[in-house]
């Protein structure tokens, strides 16, 4: 083989080499950038968990106050409490000092809600409205226990 050969042969290579190399390079970057966008995703994912998270405490204790001072429906605000507690964490259902908020809710799910209650007739509403009271009345201790705990409840141990 000629030495032009030899020669043209390494520059080729080299060509190659640095070639294949940036597109290493670009590639790396690439997952680099995949990466770091990714991790900014999840950290958003946490902070909206986070934000939600003391949102839900932060409104079972504004209903647990407006309970306590009577600015609230018990059977509204049991159902309320029921639902925030279940997306704060599933296990505070089988809570004691909770779990009045699950016989409030069990006990009115019958009860049209919303639009629903809005076209109920008169007679109707206060057939329900009869029922609520009766709920209420069975269980107005037990609320206001559960709403002072609210209250009082330090909601860091749950995740």
């Amino acid at each position: 083989m000629s030495e032009t050969l030899i020669y043209s042969l390494i520059v080729l290579n080299l060509v190659i080499i640095a070639g294949l190399g940036m597109y290493v390079f670009r590639l790396l970057k690439a997952e680099k950038l995949k990466r770091e966008e990714a991790q900014e995703k999840a950290d958003r994912f946490a902070q909206e968990l986070a934000d939600r998270r003391l949102h839900i405490i932060e409104s079972l204790q504004v209903i647990g106050k407006a309970v306590l001072n009577g600015e609230i429906p018990l059977t509204e605000a049991s159902i309320r409490c029921k639902v925030l507690l279940d997306n704060l964490d599933p296990q505070l259902a089988n809570n004691e000092t909770y779990s009045v908020f699950n016989a409030m809710y069990e006990g009115s799910k019958h009860i049209p809600r919303l639009e629903a209650w809005k076209a109920l007739k008169g007679p109707e509403k206060l057939k329900y409205m009869d029922e609520m009271e009766a709920l209420e009345a069975r269980y107005t201790d037990d609320i206001k226990v559960a709403a002072k705990a609210l209250t009082e409840e330090n909601f860091n141990r749950y995740h």
